[in-house]
Order: C-alpha cells, then sequence, then structure tokens
C-alpha cells in the first residue's frame, strides 16, 4: 500500500512539474514566430544593366512667307544624334520586414524611432514632389505654346519659347525624381541591428536567435 501511494505521489509530482515546461516551450514558439514575422533585414541584390549614352544637336529653323494678306510659315527641323551602350554591374539594396515585405525609407525610419532623420527625408521627398509639380506645368504650358503658336502661325520667338519652357520642365522633372535610398546603407544596418536586438529582448528569446 505504502508503495502504491508512493508511486502514485512520484507521477502526480512528475506530472505537475512537466507542465510548467510545456508552457514555457510553447511561449518560446509564439515568440520566435512573433520575431519572424517582425524582424528586419537588409537584402543586396547584384544585376547588370545596358547603360546607354546619347547625345544629340537639333536644329529648328522657321520661315514666315507673306503676300498681301497671307501669311505661310515653313519649319524645318534637323538632328543629330550619337548614341552608345555599355553593359554595367550595379549593387542594389533592400530593407525587407518579415522578410516578405519591403520598406521604404519612411516606413522604416518610422518604425525604428529615428524622428530627426525621418523628418530630414520626409523634408526632402515633399521638396522634390514640388519640383516634380513645376516641370510638369512647364511643361504642360510649352507645349500648349508650341502648338498653339504653330497653329495660328505665331512669330518664331513664341513658339521658341514654348519649346524652351517644356524642356526647362522636362530638366526640372528629371533631377527631382526620388532616388532609391535617401538613407545609407551602413546607416540602415546599424538601426537594423539595434531593432532586432531590442526585438529579441521584448520577445526574451537568446541574442543569438536568429
Amino acid at each position: 500500500m505504502f508503495r502504491k501511494t508512493a508511486l502514485l505521489f512520484l507521477i502526480i509530482t512528475s506530472l505537475a512539474s512537466a507542465l510548467p515546461a510545456e508552457q514555457l516551450s510553447e511561449e518560446e514558439y509564439i515568440s520566435r514566430l512573433a520575431y519572424r514575422r517582425e524582424k528586419l533585414e537588409l537584402v543586396t541584390k547584384k544585376r547588370l544593366i545596358d547603360e546607354k549614352r546619347s547625345y544629340s544637336y537639333t536644329d529648328i529653323d522657321f520661315t514666315t512667307y507673306t503676300w498681301e494678306a497671307y501669311t505661310y510659315t515653313a519649319g524645318d527641323i534637323t538632328t543629330q544624334s550619337l548614341a552608345r551602350a555599355e553593359a554595367k554591374e550595379i549593387t542594389e539594396w533592400y530593407i525587407y520586414k518579415g522578410s516578405l515585405r519591403e520598406l521604404s525609407d519612411l516606413e522604416f525610419l518610422a518604425l525604428v524611432g529615428d524622428q530627426s532623420e525621418l523628418a530630414r527625408v520626409k523634408r526632402i521627398d515633399e521638396q522634390k514632389g514640388r519640383m516634380r509639380t513645376i516641370g510638369n506645368v512647364s511643361i504642360g504650358i510649352g507645349l500648349a505654346v508650341m502648338l498653339g503658336g504653330a497653329a495660328f502661325s505665331a512669330e518664331t520667338p513664341v513658339i521658341s519659347a514654348g519649346a524652351f519652357t517644356t524642356a526647362l520642365g522636362f530638366i526640372i522633372s528629371a533631377l527631382s525624381l526620388p532616388p532609391p535610398h535617401y538613407i545609407q546603407p551602413d546607416y540602415a544596418q546599424e538601426k537594423i541591428d539595434e531593432y532586432n536586438l531590442s526585438l529579441k529582448k521584448k520577445l526574451s528569446l537568446p541574442l543569438n536567435f536568429e
């Protein structure tokens, strides 16, 4: 009888001690899943591109003929161009959350909490957006002046002004295109390491867990 009681007590004690271990194991598994969903990583990719360079010269010549009440305008456009292409290897880098979703610089900075850098990047991005708007408006005005001037036989300076405004608009828009990144990769990697380390501590995971 004593042996049966002792054996029963031993079994109950073993089961009771196994329950916390099983619960901790489940919590650790859930923490690992959460870390894999939330962690950040920097991924680099190399690819070959065809770099093309072209040079062109355009000569626009308009001549207006007037006879009594009639006016006739004739134009001649001559373009000379030279183009060359060569293969070039470039390295691109991206920031991913959970190995699935790519983050923009603004999303990344908001996530890691660098408010000063976030404000700087946001300010530059908004400035470039305003300049692109100005460039697009210039293109529209320039095209309207050129087409209207040609349709109503306007003088050459008017049409030339339209062409200049259009070209200026294209230049402004091209120079204001957003770059792939406003931040440097070494800075991004440093912030990623800090963020992932903090996330491991929050989830009570080993610091060497990946």
